[in-house]
């Protein structure tokens, strides 16, 4: 299996993600969005561990693969989900990931391209059937040409 260091290339399943939407992690506070009293403390982000980023990866599939089945296209359903988990990555864990890049942050790109592989594996396994095959053999393919070495 590929680890998730391994994983975080530039890949694509079909999934286009626009300038527009790696950006979706950095927008500002709309302006209509009141200011707080008194500034909290700054807090330094830490990793996100690869067990909690797995629990995220587990719960957004399964959505993914209930939109499928209700015939949600499969690129929208992707990019959604996608889209969802590297925002948490990004916003709340200030684009770190335990164990990768040195546990430093991550452009969010690299975080939106990781982010894509580790969902389709994961949804490869679990809803195979609601995936478009070529999609599945884009995901085969590319895990053979980037299996670790034993």
């Amino acid at each position: 299996m590929l680890t998730r260091a391994a994983s975080i290339a530039s890949f694509s399943l079909g999934l286009l993600l626009s300038a527009g939407q790696a950006a979706v992690a950095q927008t500002a506070p709309s302006s209509t969005t009141p200011a707080p009293a008194a500034a909290a403390p700054a807090t330094q982000a830490t990793p996100i561990s690869q067990a909690v980023l797995q629990n995220y990866i587990d719960v957004v599939s399964i959505n993914m693969c209930t939109l499928l089945k209700a015939n949600v296209a499969y690129p929208t359903a992707y990019q959604s989900a996608v889209s969802t988990i590297a925002t948490i990555v990004i916003k709340d864990y200030g684009a770190m990931i335990d164990g990768v890049n040195g546990n430093q942050p991550m452009t969010n790109d690299r975080v939106f391209n990781g982010t894509a592989v580790d969902l389709a594996i994961d949804n490869s396994g679990r809803c195979p059937s609601l995936i478009p095959p070529a999609e599945l053999q884009r995901l085969q393919n590319y895990i053979k040409a980037n299996k670790p070495s034993s």
